[in-house]
């Protein structure tokens, strides 16, 4: 039988790999379009979006204590190119393999986790779904802006599917 955090693990990578095609979608593209003033670059969601495996996790674990820390980590992780961005979400790829393969569920299910912003502890098993619906909802994001940028994606690339050279 499967454990709970292969499970967990395996809808990790899907999500993430899906994101990646996503965020490789982007090359050629003005990376400081925005659909509308206010909203965030290009390179800035990319950019967002790359960090999430690498800083949601920290945060839940509370190796970020604070949101001082969240922003410096950030800014830290920020790339200006495609190559860049893509490297930081490979590094949060293989982190959370790292952190996450070979864990008991005792371990997984174990509510001791409390990030700064939250009041009561909690458990992976509620924090991995979290941090796979953060990576999907600004995949979708990305998606949009390069609909909006007049990039030929389609949901093929949202689904991940490179297209044929």
């Amino acid at each position: 039988m499967a454990k709970t955090v292969d499970v967990l693990l395996d809808a990790f990578e899907h999500e993430a790999k899906q994101a990646r095609v996503v965020i490789a979608t982007i090359k050629d593209t003005d990376m400081e379009y925005t659909p509308k003033e206010g909203m965030r670059t290009l390179q800035d969601l990319a950019n967002h979006l790359a960090q999430i495996p690498l800083l949601d996790p920290a945060m839940y674990a509370r190796e970020i204590a604070d949101v001082e820390q969240a922003r410096a980590r950030e800014k830290e992780l920020y790339r200006e190119d495609l190559d860049g961005i893509l490297a930081v979400l490979d590094e949060g790829i293989n982190a959370v393999k790292q952190r996450f393969t070979g864990m008991a569920d005792k371990e997984f299910l174990a509510k001791t986790l409390k990030p700064f912003y939250e009041k009561t502890e909690k458990n992976w098993a509620y924090y991995m779904p979290e941090f796979i619906s953060h990576i999907a909802m600004h995949k979708m994001q990305l998606w949009m802006y390069l609909k909006l940028a007049g990039v030929k994606v389609n949901m093929m690339t949202y689904y991940g599917v490179v297209p044929e050279q």
